[in-house]
């Protein structure tokens, strides 16, 4: 053994002395055996034939052996066989031939004397300089405990993703027994006010269901991804739109992927909901088809957001004077935005400006820079 530990100092020497050509004089006089014993990973040297040459003191508490115990024994006699692993066998040999290197190998074993534990073996050879001696270095990290944790945080996410998924179904359900009972009464209206009233509110009320289901599908606690998210529903939107109205709108999107909070998806899914809702409504009365382009990008401290068409234009003054209008300002408000609307021959564009707390890499640029959405 002492032969053995002569080689471990000879090789820690070298990096002493390595650090002393750096000038690092509080190393000088540390005996490099006190540096191995200090480790706080197992370590052991090895024979080309696997005959256990050298053991830390780390390894020897760790698995509750002596040096007389594991000296001179096989590696893969040790312990009633616990290290006989076939695979690991074959790492070691091919490392004296071929240079190689084990980094990271899981060995999962239940130890007679401290029962399972996970560990991660790296190894590599070294030799002597001027003779032809070759040893394996072992190194042996017991990440039993990290192990543990990142299965119990997998688990826990796992829970997490299945409990909002049936939340996010359970909220859609009662959302749309909701929209039944208004369409329900929609029905039962002759003509009117009062019935296009209610199926707009049903509209509204199956609009968020349709936010809640993505944000189901996203697995999503406290963000989202943009581009995901927003062109999902704007999809989802153009489709069930068309089915209703017998038009084809081409639907056309910018939207930058990156997280949005989720305290911030819904309302301003919902802005999205009542802009492109009404642009494909009312932008193109006297032609089935069209194109809606939805754009959000982010600046430094802004988030902006654009729903453009290039269907006939609609008075300014007019443009917000329903309850879409005055729904798409009062979310806006909430979020801390403001909205600006323009209407010419050539389609309509409405802009919201947001201020950005977080997510969204920077588009680069500056928000000025953007202008007017271009006309499609």
């Amino acid at each position: 053994m002492a032969g053995s530990v002569g080689k471990i100092v000879f090789l820690l020497s070298r990096m002493i002395l390595t650090i002393r050509r750096w000038q690092e004089p509080a190393l000088r006089g540390v005996d490099p055996l006190d540096l191995v014993e200090t480790i706080r990973e197992g370590l052991l040297v090895l024979d080309p034939d696997l005959t256990v040459r050298f053991v830390n003191r780390f390894f020897r508490e760790t698995f509750a052996v002596t040096a007389e115990d594991t000296v001179g024994q096989k590696l893969y006699e040790l312990g009633n066989g616990q290290w006989d692993i076939p695979e690991l066998r074959s790492l070691i040999e091919a490392i004296l031939p071929e240079h190689a290197t084990i980094e990271a190998f899981e060995v999962d074993r239940v130890f007679p004397s401290i029962g399972r534990r996970v560990m991660l073996l790296n190894a590599r050879k070294v030799n002597r300089p001027g003779k032809q001696t070759q040893q394996v270095l072992l190194a042996i990290e017991d990440v039993t405990e990290r192990s543990r944790l990142e299965h119990e945080h997998a688990a826990a996410h796992e829970r997490i993703a299945v409990l909002l998924q049936e939340l996010g179904h359970r909220i859609n359900n009662s959302l749309q027994i909701i929209v039944s009972m208004v369409s329900l009464e929609a029905r039962n209206q002759k003509s009117g006010e009062g019935k296009a009233a209610l199926e707009r509110v049903s509209h509204r009320i199956g609009a968020l269901g349709r936010l809640y289901s993505i944000l189901g599908h996203t697995n999503a606690i406290k963000e989202v991804n943009a581009a995901t998210y927003l062109e999902t529903l704007c999809r989802d939107l153009i489709e069930s739109v068309q089915k209703e109205n017998g038009t084809s709108i081409a639907l056309k999107t910018d939207i930058a992927s990156g997280p949005l909070p989720a305290d911030r998806a819904i309302p301003l899914g919902l802005i999205v909901n009542e802009l492109v809702t009404n642009a494909v409504k009312h932008a193109f009365p006297s032609k089935p088809k069209g194109t809606v382009a939805v754009t959000l990008k982010h600046f430094p401290g802004e988030l902006l957001l654009m729903v453009s068409d290039d269907g006939q234009g609609v008075d300014p003054r007019q443009a917000d004077s329903g309850l879409g209008g005055r729904l798409v300002e009062i979310l806006a408000r909430q979020l801390g935005g403001q909205v600006e609307r323009e209407s010419g021959l050539h389609g309509t564009t409405v802009r919201l400006i947001l201020p950005s707390r977080e997510g969204l890499t920077p588009s680069g640029g500056t928000l000025s820079a953007i202008g007017r959405m271009p006309r499609s």
